[in-house]
């Protein structure tokens, strides 16, 4: 009891809500998670065990014509956590929960909490991630820009701070989480939205720490205890998961509890995820492909680009087993993933320029970072095609943009939280199939800065047979995507050497028909379609012999704006 009420003391040192009343009930606050379209989890501790708990939710925040969870009652063996899980909701459709103690509602702060369920079938929306927070930081911004930004939710990947336990006692762990759930700034975070988490190093059971660390099986049983998760499948112990929103597929990975030492020397019998959660892993992107999503995203809390081994635990340090991924990736024609990675402190994309390691290549993807959320900045890996910009704090958003067919438009954008925007990087995902010698979204956005300027690109046709190509100059479609200086009129050619080989203004143009058959090229090279047929971007359908082309792209009436140059190979 000593140990409880001196935790008590902590929280309420580090800006704790739950012990605002001096009758609270709760140690640290309500988070929630395992969301559906029509269920979700809400986990929270109490001080003491034998109490009967019960979950409220409802669509008016003052708990009015409320579904319930099941009572579940407190106990020492589960240092008096409760999972509260409902279900009957309604899809795509904003929540209010709070929490009842022996029959009677709760009003502390950290007792209450609100989420959205996750729309059916085809929608668009947006989550936030970022890794890399202490709550102990001075610095706690990130935190409440995030809530700003309104993410459907909060993905976060790995560091959830840095108490670096490595211990057999299970409220050391619990510790942890209540100090981040009391915690002002971060748990007003946890309260407003779903919350999906996965564990890197300082929050596992140290820095660098791998399944040799003393607390492993400690550390894994507070985790499914505390953290709302999604359910464990067959990951051998592992905290692995995977979940679905929209059309899109999140696999998320445990890459430290089953690790090898990162130090040890390559080989094939190193692995960073462990035999079973690998097999597991393998299967899910397999059964994402067969089930037609147009987009996979993979969770890696570590760092996958870097050809050194400095023994942090990135996936260079286990360049063998990185490189069976890559091949499997390639072999089973995964063309829709994208990786959002943690770990590193800064801001960073790839286009896939430097992620394919694929022998004699074939795997290549985009890779995202954002953080770190308190921590100072730092470069691991690399290089990245789009830049590094270290420090805090940072967060990242991924935007999904779903119209129907067969491909969805994303949107990363790498967030300071008090400067705004720092990085952006647009591409496309589709269900269509691999592609022989295909051409990966040649994609550049750029600003065109006036009627003589011109945004250029060049790609060559290498085999000895024509290929079908599309190409396309998006301006007014951006918009869509939030960019508030797209190209009016992009003008859009190409050429082989100085011979002029077809231009396009305006993509639809007069004729029906032509809009459709562009409109069935975007979806099977995987490409967004376009706002509509009187859109004034440009895109043209052309064979080209082999042979190196440029493509360009002006402003026709001579208006500044940004605009994104695309080429794709047409299966």
């Amino acid at each position: 009891m000593f140990r409880t009420w001196l935790t008590v003391a902590l929280l309420a040192l580090f800006g704790g809500s739950a012990w605002g009343q001096p009758d609270s009930l709760f140690i640290g606050g309500v988070w929630v998670g395992n969301v559906t379209p029509t269920s979700a989890t809400v986990s929270i501790r109490l001080v003491a065990p034998n109490l009967r708990v019960r979950l409220q939710v409802s669509r008016s925040e003052a708990l009015g014509a409320a579904v319930y969870s099941s009572v579940a009652t407190t106990a020492t063996a589960t240092g008096n956590t409760v999972k509260l899980t409902v279900q009957g909701l309604v899809p795509d459709t904003d929540y209010f929960y709070g929490i009842e103690v022996g029959g009677a509602l709760r009003t502390e702060v950290a007792s209450r909490g609100r989420f959205r369920t996750f729309p059916l079938g085809r929608a668009s929306f947006r989550v936030a991630f970022a890794s890399c927070g202490d709550f102990r930081a001075a610095n706690q911004t990130a935190f409440p820009a995030i809530v700003a930004e309104k993410p459907l939710l909060f993905i976060h990947t790995g560091d959830l701070h840095y108490s670096d336990t490595n211990s057999t006692v299970a409220d050391e762990y619990r510790y942890n989480y209540d100090n981040v759930l009391d915690h002002r700034a971060q748990a007003q975070l946890f309260r407003s939205m779903p919350v999906v988490y996965m564990w890197d190093d300082h929050d596992f059971s140290g820095n660098d720490s791998d399944t040799n660390a003393l607390g492993r099986d400690v550390a894994r049983a507070v985790y499914r205890e505390r953290v709302p998760h999604y359910p464990l499948g067959a990951t051998g112990g592992t905290v692995g998961q995977a979940f679905t929103v929209g059309r899109v597929r999140f696999v998320m990975t445990d890459l430290r509890s089953a690790a090898s030492t990162p130090t040890l020397r390559d080989s094939a019998s190193k692995t960073k995820m462990g035999s079973a959660q690998k097999a597991w892993f393998k299967q899910e992107l397999i059964n994402a492909r067969d089930n037609g999503f147009p987009l996979i995203v993979w969770v890696c809390p570590d760092p996958w680009i870097g050809s050194t081994s400095p023994g942090d635990g990135g996936w260079y340090d286990y360049a063998t087993e990185r490189r069976e991924i890559a091949n499997f990736i390639r072999d089973n024609q995964i063309n829709n993933l994208a990786v959002i990675a943690g770990d590193m402190h800064a801001l960073a994309y790839d286009d896939g320029t430097n992620s394919d390691y694929a022998t004699g290549g074939g795997a290549a993807f985009p890779v995202l970072h954002a953080a770190a959320l308190t921590q100072e900045g730092s470069i691991k890996g690399g290089p990245y095609s789009g830049g590094v910009i270290p420090g805090h704090p940072h967060f990242g958003i991924l935007e999904v943009y779903d119209n129907g067919g067969s491909s969805v438009a994303c949107r990363f954008l790498g967030i300071h939280a008090t400067e705004g925007r720092k990085l952006t990087h647009i591409f496309s995902s589709s269900t269509a199939g691999a592609k022989e010698h295909s051409i990966v979204n040649i994609s550049t956005l750029a600003k065109v800065a006036s009627g003589n300027d011109a945004l250029v690109s060049g790609f060559v046709i290498s085999s000895t047979n024509s290929r079908s190509v599309l190409v396309r100059a998006v301006g007014p479609t951006l918009s869509a995507f939030g960019v508030a200086d797209a190209l009016i009129k992009p003008q859009l050619s190409v050429y082989q050497g100085d011979r002029l080989i077809a231009t396009n203004l305006g993509w639809a143009g007069p004729q029906r028909e032509r809009a459709g058959l562009l409109t069935e090229a975007f979806d099977r090279a995987g490409a967004f379609r376009l706002i509509d047929e009187g859109s004034a971007d440009s895109a043209l359908v052309l064979a080209l012999a082999p042979g190196a082309y440029t493509v360009q792209v002006k402003s026709a009436d001579g208006t500044p704006g940004a605009a994104l140059l695309e080429v794709y190979e047409l299966p």
